[in-house]
């Protein structure tokens, strides 16, 4: 059974983990998987959106460390950076890098990483029963590059709160403090996913690519910036789509 299940239908692209047994945690290998698959999906011309899904009562439960070797010597900071950072980091990277919207679809629990990968999507789209945390403090661990991804979407002091108290918090707070788009009941979710695509889809690529584009170039700029960007972006996308 494949632990990442990648197809395309009517112009998306999706991207379902598929391992329902242990809650969709992701192990380094399946991370890696997400990464170049996210790549793959945004390099098609004919996508205009990817949805990234979990089988299962659970989005992602967060990552699955593997059973350590004791006899195996302590890694060091190079290797540690290289081996468990940078893939998570090729992961977050993917999703801005990819031009098209990516929206991510969560029920049930979404906690450390799962909690951050559906956070970082584009839209995120919240079923009334979805639970999310970072509880990597509870090791000793600071979710650094989870907050990395997320701390243009969070406050600062709602970010700092769920970090350090670890706190689980439902699908209507995590809208409230920016980590979800629009929440719906369980039973309900897939038609408004439907509804979000079928409104994407029925919008030009480059006018997709250019709100995304926006957003991401944006949020640093002061207004003056942010309207001449803005400006730049419309005017190549409308003289291209009168060729």
């Amino acid at each position: 059974m494949s632990a990442l299940i990648v197809t395309k239908k009517e112009q998306v692209g999706y991207l379902r983990l598929n391992m329902p047994d242990t809650g969709n945690r992701v192990s380094q290998d399946v991370i890696v998987q997400i990464a170049g698959e996210l790549r793959a999906l945004g390099q098609d011309p004919a996508l205009k959106a990817i949805v990234i899904t979990g089988e299962g009562a659970h989005f992602c439960q967060g990552r699955d460390p593997g059973k350590p070797d004791p006899s195996a010597p302590a890694p060091t900071a190079v290797a540690l950076r290289a081996g468990m950072m940078q893939p998570i980091i090729d992961v977050y990277r993917a999703l801005r890098e990819v031009r098209i919207p990516v929206i991510a679809l969560v029920q049930g629990e979404a906690h450390g990483f799962g909690a951050a990968l559906a956070a970082s999507a584009d839209i995120t789209i919240a079923s009334d029963d979805a639970r999310f945390s970072f509880p990597e403090l509870k090791s000793n661990m600071p979710p650094t590059l989870a907050m990395a991804t997320i701390i243009d979407r969070v406050p600062v002091k709602a970010l700092a709160w769920l970090v350090y108290t670890s706190t689980v918090i439902n699908a209507a707070e995590a809208q409230r403090v920016g980590m979800v788009s629009t929440v719906a009941p369980l039973n309900d979710l897939e038609r408004v996913a439907e509804d979000v695509i079928r409104h994407l889809v029925a919008r030009d690529r480059e006018a997709l690519i250019g709100v995304k584009q926006f957003l991401a170039g944006a949020r640093q700029r002061d207004f003056n910036g942010a309207a001449e960007f803005g400006a730049n972006l419309l005017a190549v996308i409308l003289s291209s789509s009168r060729k």
